[in-house]
């Protein structure tokens, strides 16, 4: 007959061998768990980080038409699937996301990844400045020339947006040093582009760029293109 220490001591032990075993499968349960959805909520993950689980909401989401879902996924795309962040851009500017359509314009033409079509199908979405910009040749199209005759200077004076009221600020000085501006206004061209030298909150290259044609608008000094074939 067995004494009853040694029988307990076996249960014991078997016992704990047991909870040993569980505690295994849970922790590995919970590890494979953790990299599936990330030690943070799919909120607080950094879009370009997204654990497969908070990707997987994020595409779910897009696809319902989320622009914010669909900001996530172009900064992860961005970083391991180039082309698949260009989908996601196109999807949001579509349906007016202002970044998506910025991207769009500013990267449109031959050899780059969106075509003039595709730009141009924004513009009615895209902001007044940018959309003035993208017309008078500041993205991937010519200049219209029509457009930049029938465009008041004077009118983005007080435009909050001084990034954008610089570009086109810049675009219609040289459009007016060039041999086709001659009918474009020079004086409220000059008033325009001291108004972005006076933008603080702009980058101090593009205040540059804005001085400098405005000294050669002053002097009607006309930019030098010169051409290697």
């Amino acid at each position: 007959m067995k004494k009853p220490g040694k029988a307990l001591a076996l249960a014991l032990g078997v016992g704990l061998l047991v909870l040993l075993v569980l505690l295994a499968a849970g922790g590995a349960w919970y590890q494979q768990r953790l990299t599936e959805r990330g030690s943070l909520p799919c909120a607080q993950q950094p879009p370009a980080q997204l654990s497969p689980y908070c990707l997987a909401q994020s595409q779910a989401a897009a696809g319902r038409g989320d622009r914010a879902a669909m900001a996530a996924l172009v900064a992860y795309f961005d970083l391991h699937q180039p082309a698949q962040a260009l989908r996601w851009v196109r999807a949001a500017a579509k349906l007016g996301d202002p970044l998506a359509i910025s991207r769009v314009l500013a990267a449109c033409g031959e050899g780059k990844p969106f075509s003039v079509d595709e730009a141009r199908a924004l513009l009615p979405q895209a902001g007044a400045l940018a959309s003035l910009n993208f017309r008078l040749g500041g993205s991937c199209s010519p200049a219209d020339m029509d457009a930049a005759r029938n465009f008041a200077p004077a009118s983005l004076m007080a435009a909050p947006d001084g990034a954008g009221l610089c570009a086109v600020a810049v675009r219609y000085g040289l459009l007016r040093l060039s041999p086709d501006g001659a009918q474009l206004d020079s004086p409220a061209a000059q008033l325009l582009l001291a108004e972005c030298e006076r933008r603080q909150q702009v980058a101090p290259g593009l205040r540059k760029e804005a001085e400098s044609v405005r000294q050669m608008l002053a002097r009607e000094i006309r930019p030098v293109r010169i051409s290697v074939d």
